[in-house]
């Protein structure tokens, strides 16, 4: 897969106004969960995130529809396409119809690279999660914003493991690479913690290969012949 591909950037001049809207929407993401997390949901107007972006409001309005779009973000557009595109070559010499034996390995340097991009402080983080936590407007549509990302590395995947993305092993990959993030992230985000995202995150990783690999695969008991 191409960055015009990730992206939705045309090959020509299109580009490279895809990569600045971008960035600007971006900016406009960071600006509104820094915010969020050191006034708390309702304690900055739209006037002031722009005013923190240098953008007009006209501008805003054209990237979210309101002020809780920006603090969730678009997880389609916040997956860095460079990173995405090493993730995918890296499983270019696998056997077709099946599943790179580096997967794992690859997942780890790709979602390990990814929150080594972050622009936010782990306690910026921390703020912001307890004010979103303390606005059920924003509570209601957290899911609907995991979907979202969930869906885009759905289809990062499928490019690399050349699989449908409805093939089984993909949504299989899919369902334990969003545990295992979601538990690394929580406990790299905790108070407490000392460890690196890293670590933790292969530790949670080792942990189920060895389930999985010590395990005897099933038959399907639907596939027996009924004579």
């Amino acid at each position: 897969m191409t960055d015009s591909a990730l992206t939705g950037a045309s090959p020509d001049g299109g580009g490279l106004r895809e990569r600045k809207r971008i960035a600007t929407k971006l900016a406009i993401i960071t600006a509104a969960r820094i915010l969020t997390a050191e006034r708390g949901f309702s304690g900055y107007t739209v006037e002031e995130l722009c005013e923190e972006v240098g953008i007009s409001r006209r501008t805003f309005f054209n990237y979210f529809p309101a002020k809780e779009d920006a603090v969730l973000g678009s997880p389609a557009d916040e997956i860095p396409a460079d990173l995405a595109e090493e993730f995918i070559a890296r499983g270019a010499g696998s056997k077709p119809g099946a599943v790179s034996s580096s997967l794992l390995a690859d997942f780890v340097d790709f979602a390990a690279a990814v929150m080594d991009r972050m622009v936010m402080s782990r306690d910026q983080m921390a703020s912001l999660k307890l004010a979103v936590a303390a606005e059920p407007r924003l509570l209601e549509r957290v899911l609907y914003g995991s979907r979202e990302a969930e869906a885009a590395f759905a289809v990062i995947l499928s490019a690399r493991e050349g699989l449908a993305v409805a093939d089984p092993r993909i949504q299989a990959a899919l369902a334990v690479f969003t545990a295992l993030t979601q538990r690394a992230g929580a406990a790299f985000f905790d108070p407490g913690n000392t460890r690196p995202y890293r670590s933790i995150l292969t530790e949670a990783v080792n942990a189920v290969h060895e389930v999985v690999a010590s395990s005897t695969p099933l038959t399907d008991p639907s596939s027996k012949d009924p004579s």
